[in-house]
């Protein structure tokens, strides 16, 4: 990475980790103002998300099916693309990967769980690819069309559960559970961690490479920096859009594939409590850079692992505490990011009013 890389790099974290400082201070304030010890509340939380071996695993599986989401958000935002469907994609994942792993032969490990985590990828890809579809070709705002598609994702998957799929006589809607041979194996003993978190840590690496070592990164961040003048030089403008949504889609497929054959083991109605959403926030609190949305994922997993640890440790106060300080966390980053950016304009126009002068007088 060049100097100049490395500054950006270092200017994203300072940005990111400042905003979470001031999102910890201020659920700091409404704590005191609950009349709580703000101090005794965050050590409940830590103790509880980071306290044990098994802790921390509990805080690695509630990052996992945010990761890679937010992994396939940031391709798309690169590529100047707004994919606020990554929900409905996880869910049309997760039925993708439960039709191969309960319909589909019955292979040995790990050639069943393959097949049913690209059967998921697929799925979503193809789910996001239909915006792609219309943003390309028709102009149609990806924001509208991805969002309106998660609805019909979480009812199609809400009728295989309470349908044709449904065990009979369950507490809640659910599918059968899926042969232990398509079953993600724990690779941490003593925890919940199975090998889902080697594939997310592949991911990362894989989007990592993609955006800075392939033809096709270089092209999607060209589209994302000046879609006209990406168009102008010769580049497949309207491909780009619809693989960069697909490829997007396919991270987020691959999170429902991994929820269902590393955590639940079965399709389960209301698996996901908005993981998607939470993702768009990941990717922009990881500043789109792999690394960077690891650690935030981490950070959310966290939240929610440690929720509960500081209900406990502030009687009376509501475990909703975690998303407020991840709402707040991207609500700072983006403010600062806006004042950055308008301060450099401003900079920027300044200097310019500088250099007319300069050459007026000369």
């Amino acid at each position: 990475m060049t100097a100049s890389g490395l500054a950006g790099a270092a200017r994203g974290l300072a940005f990111s980790a400042g905003a979470l400082l001031l999102a910890l201070a201020t659920a700091g304030l409404l704590l005191a103002a609950a009349g709580q010890d703000p101090v005794v509340s965050f050590q409940g939380m830590v103790e509880t998300a980071f306290g044990s071996t098994y802790a921390i695993g509990n805080t690695i599986m509630k990052a996992l099916p945010r990761l890679l989401p937010a992994l396939g958000i940031a391709l798309a935002l690169r590529a100047g693309l707004w994919n606020i469907g990554a929900e409905g994609q996880i869910y049309v994942g997760a039925a993708a990967c439960t039709a191969v792993a309960l319909f589909g032969p019955l292979l040995p490990f790990p050639l069943g769980a393959g097949l049913a985590l690209v059967a998921a990828m697929a799925a979503g890809a193809a789910w996001a690819a239909v915006p792609g579809v219309l943003r390309a070709y028709r102009g149609i705002s990806e924001v509208i069309t991805t969002l309106m598609l998660v609805y019909v994702a979480i009812q199609l998957t809400n009728w295989l559960i309470e349908g044709p799929w449904l065990v009979e006589n369950s507490t809640w809607p659910a599918t059968p559970m899926v042969p232990e041979a398509f079953r993600l194996p724990r690779i941490w003993p003593g925890t919940l961690v199975n090998a889902g978190v080697v594939v997310a840590l592949f991911a990362a690496v894989l989007t990592g490479l993609i955006v800075t070592r392939t033809t096709f990164g270089l092209w999607i961040r060209a589209v994302g920096g000046n879609e006209r003048a990406s168009a102008v030089i010769g580049l497949p403008r309207r491909r780009l859009i619809v693989a960069a949504l697909a490829a997007s889609g396919a991270f987020a497929g691959l999170a429902g594939g991994v929820e269902v054959l590393g955590i639940r083991g079965r399709l389960l109605e209301g698996f996901s409590p908005g993981y998607g959403f939470e993702a768009i926030a990941i990717a922009l609190l990881g500043r789109l850079n792999p690394a960077g949305i690891v650690a935030a994922a981490l950070l959310f997993g966290a939240l929610d692992a440690g929720a509960a640890g500081l209900q406990v440790a502030s009687a009376g106060i509501s475990s909703a505490i975690a998303p407020v300080i991840q709402a707040l966390a991207v609500a700072y980053l983006l403010a600062g990011l806006g004042g950055a950016r308008l301060i450099a304009r401003r900079r920027e126009a300044r200097s310019a009013l500088a250099r007319a002068g300069a050459g007026d007088r000369g």
